[in-house]
This record gives structure tokens, C-alpha cells and sequence, in this order.
């Protein structure tokens, strides 16, 4: 009995701080980290038991990836949708989360990460075949980083910081306790900003593109550079600065023949502030998240345009540094 009314008066605390402002936008940590979401006391819930319970730690499914998808594939209206079909997001500016959409789970689409299959991580040395679930990347019980990501997702001792208000800033906080309209504000692709160290904790798990390796002429790079200013080497850049500044013309919205796309998200390395950090300049550079969804997309490879599927937007995202 004492040991049941410990736990009950340990929920009951839990519960009633979930007023806290939630630190750093983050969720499932410090005032919003309500063991119940996600755990049950002696195996049953609302003194039904679980069906095929219960589970490893008393968690109320029997995945990591099903009991995080049990909110977040748009059945909870305050959670942030991320499984295809998304439609929370259609009244925001964007019409669009910020780190797209998984498009099923345990199959291979080829849209970007895939839960629950397993499979090595590409563009990486070593390692070895795991499958990959939300936890993969988030840390479960939250933490100091940006959205919960883990400070050491490849495993290998490394200790990697996204922090929001220095390395990526917002707008609009979720609300607390959560709301639809919040969740929407809070988690739209418009209201992030980057600045540094993104694509340093992407490469922690796929390392291969962690340099940008120099070519043998006439090419400048084995890949296309990351975290390397729009206008680096002008005047004889191949990219066109004034172009991607003025958001006007090919590669942007507006253009008659439909290539446009909006505007690639792009770090501000100097930026102090949401606005800065959103405000286009030749001195933006390219990242991860540029060209690429964090979570999916409907495109191969996750990508932000049809690259591969061709079309006329196949080389929306391209023009917009470089129109060519």
C-alpha cells in the first residue's frame, strides 16, 4: 500500500505541473513529461487490461513505434501529425509540418527515413544493420536539444547540441497543456529558423557526407557542399546570389510554367533572432534540411521536390541558388 500511494502521489505531482512552461519549445520533458501518456501503472488502463499486454515497462503498446504513432498520426488533434495523410496543417502558411511525413511503417517507399525497417543507415561507414524507430532519433523522456534530438543518435560517444534560441529558433511555442491550434502554429514548416548545427547531427549517422570533399577539376566537390555560404568564391561562384535573395523567378512560386517550389529552408549562421534566422541573404547557406525532409516526404530520397519522379519543378529546389 505504501509503495502504491508513493506512485499515485508521484502521478499526481507529474500531473499537476504540467502548467510549467515547457523548456525550450520541447516536449515529453520537464512540465509536459506525464508518465501516463505513455505508461500504465499495474498493467491495465481505466481497470481494463491492455489487449496483448502488458508490455515491456509497462508501456502501453508494443513498440516504440506504435505507442508514438498511437498520438502522432493525426488521430490527437493537440499532437503533431506525422504519418501521410497529414492534414493539421493545411489552414497554416506553409500547409506543411516542418519535418514532413512518414509515409507507411515496416515498408520500404524509399521517401526518406523508414520506420521499422531494417536496414544501414546510408552514406555511412561501418556499422551495422538496425531498424530504425522514433527513438532512434528523439530521446523518449526529453532533453536540452531541439525537438528532443538525441545528443549522441550514432551511438560513438559524440555529444551533438541543436539547441533552440542559439542553433534553431521559432515563433510559436506549443501550447501548454497542448491545443490544436498551438500544435499547429508550433510545429508548421514557417515557423523554424536554422542557424548552425543541423548538419552536424545529421552526419553523426551518415558520416560519409560529413566533408565537403574537394573533386578533380572541372568539378569543385564529390558532393554538393553543405554549411557553405550561397555567395563563397563570388564573383566566380556557380551559384547567384542577388538571385536567391529577391525569391523571384525560376526555381520560386509565381513562375508560369509551374517549376517553382517555396522557398528551401537555408541556415542564417549569424542570426540572434527567428526573424534574422529567416531573413534571406547571400551570406545563407545550404544544409541537410535544404534539400531534404527531416522524417519523409512523397519524394524519393525525401527530397523537397520531385528530382527523381521528374516534372516541371525537377529542378525547383536547384534554381533557386543557382538559376541556370
Amino acid at each position: 500500500m505504501r509503495i502504491r500511494l508513493h506512485i499515485l502521489v508521484a502521478l499526481s505531482t507529474l500531473a499537476s505541473t504540467c502548467a510549467i512552461p515547457v523548456f525550450a519549445g520541447q516536449w515529453h520533458a520537464t512540465g509536459s513529461l506525464v508518465c501516463t501518456e505513455c505508461h500504465v501503472e499495474h498493467g491495465t488502463e481505466n481497470r481494463q487490461e491492455i489487449p496483448g499486454g502488458p508490455f515491456g515497462y509497462l508501456l502501453k503498446k508494443s513498440t516504440i513505434n506504435e505507442l508514438c504513432l498511437s498520438c502522432h498520426d493525426g488521430t490527437d488533434p493537440t499532437a503533431p501529425d506525422v504519418l501521410t495523410p497529414v492534414s493539421m496543417y493545411s489552414s497554416t502558411s506553409s500547409g506543411e509540418g516542418s519535418a514532413g511525413s512518414f509515409n507507411q511503417t515496416g515498408i520500404s517507399t524509399g521517401g526518406g527515413h523508414l520506420l521499422g525497417i531494417t536496414a544501414l543507415a546510408p552514406l555511412q561507414s561501418g556499422g551495422t544493420a538496425s531498424e530504425l524507430t522514433c527513438a532512434s532519433c528523439h530521446a523518449v523522456h526529453g532533453n536540452g536539444n531541439y525537438r528532443n534530438l538525441l545528443e549522441d543518435p550514432a551511438n560513438d560517444g559524440s555529444n551533438y547540441e541543436v539547441v533552440q534560441g542559439r542553433d534553431v529558433f521559432v515563433l510559436h511555442n506549443p501550447d501548454v497543456p497542448p491545443t490544436a491550434a498551438g500544435s499547429n502554429a508550433a510545429y508548421e514548416r514557417n515557423n523554424v529558423g536554422y542557424a548552425a548545427n543541423y548538419s552536424l547531427w545529421c552526419t553523426s549517422c551518415h558520416n560519409l557526407i560529413r566533408s565537403n570533399r574537394t573533386s578533380t577539376p572541372p568539378a569543385h566537390f564529390n558532393g554538393h557542399p553543405t554549411d557553405v555560404p550561397i555567395d563563397n568564391n563570388a564573383p566566380e561562384s556557380h551559384s547567384d546570389p542577388a538571385h536567391w535573395t529577391a525569391g523571384t523567378g525560376e526555381g520560386f512560386p509565381g513562375v508560369t510554367d509551374g517549376s517553382g517550389i517555396p522557398r528551401v529552408p537555408f541556415l542564417s549562421p549569424h542570426a540572434a533572432d527567428f526573424t534574422a534566422s529567416r531573413t534571406p541573404q547571400s551570406s545563407n547557406q545550404v544544409f541537410c534540411l535544404s534539400c531534404h525532409k527531416a522524417h519523409a516526404s512523397p519524394n524519393a530520397k525525401g527530397l523537397l521536390w520531385p528530382y527523381n519522379e521528374g516534372g516541371a519543378a525537377f529542378i525547383g529546389s536547384c534554381q533557386q541558388c543557382h538559376n541556370k
